[in-house]
C-alpha cells in the first residue's frame, strides 16, 4: 500500500493514540483520589490484556493496568468519574460526547485494519481540536499531535500502527488494505446491502459488474470486510485473489508485473493461500477446500481471465461456499449487481476530500459554479475524478485533463470493446449515430435484424456494460437501451462510424418517421377502428410495421404467415398492446376463440388504462367471447376516460344485447346530439329505434304502459334529431312497427285523457316520419315469423291475425334467411295473391 494511501489511516492512528495516552494520564491522575471506580468491563478487559501479555494479571495495581487500556475502556472509566474531573474538562468531554461514540468505530477500524470511512479524518480532528480548546491542560499529547500535523502532516508516514487490542479472531482471510483510505469508503449504501444479501442468500456466485474505475474493487473490499466482521456470516475463510494487470497513472497505462493471466492462475493463488502445497490440479483442490470449510471466494478483476475453465469451476461450486466477482463483463450464470456512477453529490465529496487531502489548492478552492462543471464532466466515475486530481497535482490544467481523457477512456473500455462480436459491435455503432434511449425494435429495424438477434447482441453489450437498460415512454414496463456517456466518448474516439454506415441509418430513420405519421394519422380510418394501428411513441414504430405488414397478408388469406409477424413483434415489443391485440384478431380469423381471448386480454392487461385498448377488449368480449356484462364493465370504464361515439356506441349495443333497452334508447338519443360522422349517425339511428320497439315492447308486457308511452316519444325526438340523407331506408320499417305499437297502446289506453291521445299523435308523427325516409312505408307492416320450412326454403309471419307466406326469394338481404325463426321481427309489403296472402320485400327486424 502507498504512503498517500496510508495518509489518512496514519493520521488518524497518531490522533487517536495520543487521546488515548491523554485518557490514560487523566485516569492516573484520578487515581489519587481513593473514590476512583473503574467499571467492571474496563477492568476485565485491561487485565485480559495484561495477562497475555506477562502470563499473569493477579494483584496488578490500576496504575500498572493504564497501559492496558483500550480508548473505549479509558473513556468508560473517565466518564464513571466525571464528577471528579476540572470544570473545563468535564465540560469539554461533554461537548464532544455525542461524537465519541463514533470515534471508538474509527478506532477499531483503525486498529483491525478495516476499511475507513470517508468521515473518520474530519471526525478525529473535530474531536481532538474540540478537546483541546476546551481545557489546554488535560489534553497535552493531543495538542502537542495537532501542532506537529498542522507544522508537517507528513510525520505520520514514519509511524507504525500499534494500539491495545484484544485478539482478532476473526475468519482466514487474506483481504488487502484498502485503496481508499485517502478518501475512507463513501456512499454505494444500496448496494453494499444487495450485494451483502446475494452472498448471504441461496446464490453461489454473486458479480458486481460496472465500467473500468466505477469502484467495483472497492466495494467488493468493503463488502468482503463487512462480512469478516458479521458474526452471523459463518464464512471459516475468506479469500482474495486478483486478476489485475494494468494500473492507470497519471501519464501512462502500466503493466502490472506477474499478474495471474487466467483462471488456473486464480486457481493455483487461492488454493496456496488455504495452505496448498499439492499443484498437480489447483481448481480440483480449490474446490475440495470450499467442500470442506465455508469459504468466500472474491475474484477482481475476472474479465482479464474469463474462460471456459472458469465457467466450468463456478458451475461445480459445492453449497455452502460462495464466490464474488468484480468484472467489467457479466458471465451469465451469476446474480449480478451493476453499479452505475456516483451522485454530483457524492463525486463533490470525493473531489473535495482528495483536493484536501493531496493540498491542491486550485481544486480546494474552485467556487461552485465551476465545481459543477467539472462534476458533469467527470461522470460520476471515482477513477476519473482520483485521475483527475492527480493530474492537476502533476502540474496539469484541470481544462486538459477533462477535455483530452483518451488515455483514461482506453484503459477502462479498450480490453471490453474486443470481447464484443461482429454483430454487437454494429448495433453499437448504430446507437453511436443516433445517441438516446432506443427501443430494441428500433435497433433491429435499424440493423435489419429479426428479435433473436437483436436480443442476442443486446445482452452482449449489456454483458460488456456499454449499454445500460432505461424505462422508456409512460409504461414502467417498457424498456429502451442507451450507451453511457463514457462508452460514447471512446467510441468517438477509438471506433466512430464511417460515412456509409451513417447514410444507411439515416435513411431509415427517415423509414421510421413517414411510418409513424401515417400510423398517427391513422392510415385513414377512425382511431377506434380495428384496422388502425395505434403506436405510444417512436419506439412502437417498428413493431406496428410488423403488425401493418400482418393487416396485409391477412387480407391475402396468409393467416399463418400474419400469425408469425404478431410473434416477431411481440418478441421485439413485448409490452406492447396492439402486438397482442393483432394476434387476436389473426385467432379469430383462424377461428381458434380460446387463443383470440387470451391474446386480448393479453393487450388489455398490458394497457387497461388505454381507452382504445378497453373499447377493442370490450367488443371482442360481446362479439365474440359470449361476455355481455363483463365486456359492458370493460367499455364503461374505457367510457370513464373517452366518452368517445364508438365506445358509447358500443356500450349501447351490449345494453341491447342484454335487454336493457331504455338505456339503450338513452345513449342513441344522447349520441345523436353529438357530432358525428354520416356512418355513426346511420347506425345510430337504426340501434336506438330498434332499442325503442324491443324497449317499448318489454314495458308494455310488464304492464308499464305509461313508461311504454314514454319511450315512444322518445324514439319521435330520436328520428328526428338526424337528418333524411343519413337515415337508412330500412329505418322506415323500424318506424312503422313503433307506429304499430303505438296505435295499440292508444286502443289499450282509451279512456285515459292524456296518454291514450298523446299515443295517437305519436303514431300520426312516426308514420310522418316513416313516409319521408321511404314513401313506400306506409303499405309496409311488420309481424312475427310462425313456422320456418327450412329445406323448402319457405315461412309464414303473422300480422294482425292474419298469416302470410314468403320465400328466400322474398327478402330484401338472401343472407338474413339464416336469422329466420319463429317469434323473429320482420317487416314487409303485403300483398293478395290466388293462394291467398303474401309478404314481399321482407326485412328481419
Amino acid at each position: 500500500m502507498s504512503s498517500s494511501f496510508n495518509a489518512t489511516r496514519l493520521t488518524c492512528f497518531a490522533l487517536i493514540s495520543a487521546l488515548e495516552m491523554d485518557f490514560r494520564d487523566l485516569i492516573l491522575r484520578l487515581e489519587s483520589d481513593s473514590s476512583v471506580v473503574w467499571p467492571s468491563d474496563a477492568l476485565s478487559a485491561a487485565e485480559s490484556r495484561l495477562e497475555r501479555d506477562r502470563g499473569s494479571s493477579a494483584g496488578a495495581l490500576h496504575s500498572l493496568l493504564v497501559a492496558y487500556l483500550d480508548f473505549a475502556d479509558a473513556y468508560q472509566i473517565v466518564l464513571a468519574n466525571k464528577s471528579l474531573l476540572q470544570e473545563s474538562t468535564a465540560s469539554g468531554l461533554a461537548a464532544v460526547k455525542p461524537y465519541l461514540e463514533g470515534l471508538i468505530a474509527v478506532r477499531n477500524r483503525v486498529a483491525h485494519s478495516r476499511p475507513m470511512e470517508i468521515d473518520d479524518l474530519a471526525a478525529c480532528l473535530d474531536v481532538a481540536h474540540a478537546l483541546a480548546k476546551a481545557d489546554k491542560d488535560a489534553w497535552p499529547i493531543t495538542r502537542d499531535t495537532l501542532t506537529r500535523l498542522q507544522k508537517n502532516p507528513e510525520f505520520v508516514l514514519g509511524l507504525s500502527i500499534q494500539l491495545p487490542s484484544d485478539p482478532d479472531n476473526r475468519a482466514l482471510n487474506n483481504l488487502p488494505a484498502p485503496d481508499f483510505d485517502e478518501t475512507g469508503f463513501m456512499g454505494r449504501g444500496n448496494e453494499i446491502k444487495r450485494i451483502k444479501k446475494a452472498i448471504l442468500g441461496p446464490y453461489p456466485v454473486v458479480s458486481i459488474l460496472g465500467d473500468g474505475g466505477l469502484g467495483k474493487t472497492a466495494i467488493a473490499l468493503k463488502v468482503a470486510y463487512d462480512l469478516l466482521d458479521d458474526d452471523t456470516a459463518g464464512f471459516e475463510a475468506i479469500v482474495w485473489v486478483s486478476a489485475k494487470s494494468t494500473r492507470l497513472t497519471d501519464n501512462e497505462i502500466e503493466n502490472i508485473s506477474g499478474a495471474i493471466q487466467d483462471s488456473i492462475g486464480l486457481f493455483d493463488e487461492a488454493a496456496r493461500t488455504l495452505g496448498s502445497t499439492d499443484r498437480n490440479d489447483p481448481m480440483v483442490e480449490l474446490l475440495d477446500y470450499m467442500a470442506s470449510f465455508k469459504i468466500l471466494l472474491v475474484l477482481d478483476n475476472l474479465e482479464t481471465v474469463n474462460d471456459e475453465k472458469l465457467r466450468e469451476f463456478l458451475l461445480e461450486l459445492p453449497v455452502g461456499s460462495k464466490v464474488l466477482i468484480t468484472s467489467r463483463i457479466g458471465l451469465g450464470i451469476e446474480n449480478p449487481v451493476k453499479l452505475g456512477p456516483l451522485s454530483d453529490e457524492e463525486s463533490k465529496r470525493l473531489l473535495k476530500a482528495l483536493a484536501s487531502i493531496r493540498a491542491v489548492t486550485v481544486l480546494r478552492n474552485l467556487d461552485e459554479g465551476a465545481l459543477d462543471r467539472f462534476i458533469r464532466k467527470l461522470q460520476g466515475h471515482p477513477l476519473y475524478i482520483k485521475w483527475f486530481v492527480g493530474g492537476v497535482q502533476a502540474g496539469k490544467r484541470p481544462s486538459d485533463l477533462v477535455n483530452d481523457n483518451s488515455l483514461l477512456l482506453d484503459f477502462c473500455m479498450s480490453n471490453v470493446y474486443g470481447r464484443l462480436g461482429k454483430m454487437a459491435r454494429g448495433v453499437l455503432q448504430s446507437m453511436q449515430v443516433l445517441p438516446g434511449v432506443r427501443s430494441q425494435g428500433e435497433l433491429a429495424f435499424l440493423n435489419d435484424l429479426k428479435a433473436a438477434p437483436i436480443q442476442a447482441a443486446l445482452l452482449d453489450l449489456m454483458t460488456t456494460n456499454f449499454v445500460s437498460m432505461k424505462r422508456i415512454g409512460e409504461d414502467d414496463l417498457e424498456a429502451g437501451y442507451e450507451t453511457s456517456e463514457f462508452a460514447a466518448q471512446y467510441l468517438s474516439i477509438h471506433h466512430s462510424a464511417d460515412p456509409q454506415f451513417r447514410a444507411t441509418i439515416a435513411e431509415r430513420v427517415n423509414q421510421l418517421s413517414n411510418l409513424a405519421l401515417r400510423l398517427r394519422k391513422g392510415g385513414g380510418s377512425g382511431k377506434y377502428d380495428p384496422r388502425t394501428i395505434d403506436i405510444r411513441g417512436p419506439f412502437d414504430v417498428p413493431s406496428a410495421r410488423l403488425l401493418v405488414d400482418a393487416q396485409r397478408d391477412l387480407k391475402n388469406g396468409k393467416v399463418e404467415a400474419a400469425l408469425d409477424l404478431c410473434r416477431e413483434a411481440q418478441t421485439l415489443s413485448p409490452n406492447y398492446p396492439e402486438a397482442w391485440r393483432m394476434e387476436g384478431v389473426v385467432h379469430e380469423r383462424r377461428q381458434d376463440q380460446i387463443s383470440a381471448l387470451h391474446s386480448y386480454e393479453q393487450a388489455y392487461e398490458l394497457a387497461s388504462h388505454s381507452p382504445l385498448m378497453g373499447y377493442h377488449f370490450g367488443v371482442h368480449l360481446i362479439s365474440s367471447a359470449g361476455g355481455i356484462e363483463r365486456g359492458l364493465l370493460v367499455l364503461q370504464t374505457a367510457a370513464k376516460v373517452d366518452k368517445n361515439p364508438q365506445i358509447l356506441l358500443a356500450i349501447a349495443r351490449t345494453q341491447f344485447e342484454a335487454s336493457d333497452y331504455l338505456a339503450a334508447t338513452v345513449i342513441c338519443d344522447d349520441l345523436l346530439k353529438l357530432p358525428l360522422s354520416d356512418s355513426l349517425v346511420r347506425m345510430t339511428v337504426k340501434l336506438g329505434l330498434r332499442s325503442a320497439v324491443f324497449g317499448a315492447e318489454q314495458l308494455r308486457w310488464n304492464g308499464d304502459l305509461s313508461g311504454a308511452v314514454q319511450l315512444l316519444e322518445s324514439s319521435t325526438q330520436l328520428a328526428n334529431s338526424a337528418s333524411v340523407q343519413n337515415i337508412e331506408i330500412d329505418a322506415a320499417d323500424w318506424l312503422v312497427r313503433l307506429r304499430t305499437i303505438a296505435e295499440e297502446l292508444s286502443g289499450e289506453l282509451e279512456g285515459d285523457p292524456f296518454l291514450a291521445p298523446q299515443c295517437h299523435d305519436i303514431a300520426g308523427r312516426l308514420l310522418d316520419r316513416a313516409r319521408v325516409i321511404d314513401p313506400d312505408a306506409l303499405s309496409r307492416r311488420t309481424g312475427q315469423v310462425k313456422m320456418v320450412e327450412p329445406s323448402k326454403h319457405f315461412s309464414f309471419a303473422n300480422s294482425d291475425g292474419s298469416d302470410y307466406f314468403f320465400h328466400h326469394n322474398d327478402l330484401v338481404n338472401k343472407e338474413d334467411w339464416d336469422f329466420v325463426a319463429p317469434d323473429v321481427l320482420i317487416a314487409f309489403a303485403p300483398e293478395r295473391v290466388s293462394q291467398g296472402l303474401r309478404a314481399r320485400q321482407v326485412r328481419v327486424l
